[in-house]
């Protein structure tokens, strides 16, 4: 998350051309982290006893949504 904060800060020093060259590589990094953050999110609700079932039903989401955020972001991203 910091090296996508201290990217986002660069950002603003550099011509409007060669800034949005360097935003397509952020919103990937951007989209990565955030969906790291949500599997996590998932396995805290998880740990604390909800279902995935129940989850997906609280987020308003299908269940298969929750199980291929475990299945495709299996660990912490580190800081």
């Amino acid at each position: 998350m910091s090296e996508l904060v201290t990217a986002l800060t660069a950002l603003a020093g550099l011509p409007p051309v060669e800034r949005a060259r360097q935003i397509k590589p952020l919103i990937d990094l951007a989209k990565s982290v955030l969906a790291h953050e949500r599997a996590n999110a998932f396995r805290e609700a998880l740990a604390a006893g909800l279902s995935q079932a129940e989850l997906a039903r609280q987020l308003d989401i299908s269940r298969s949504k929750v199980s291929d955020a475990l299945r495709d972001y299996p660990v912490r991203l580190a800081e």
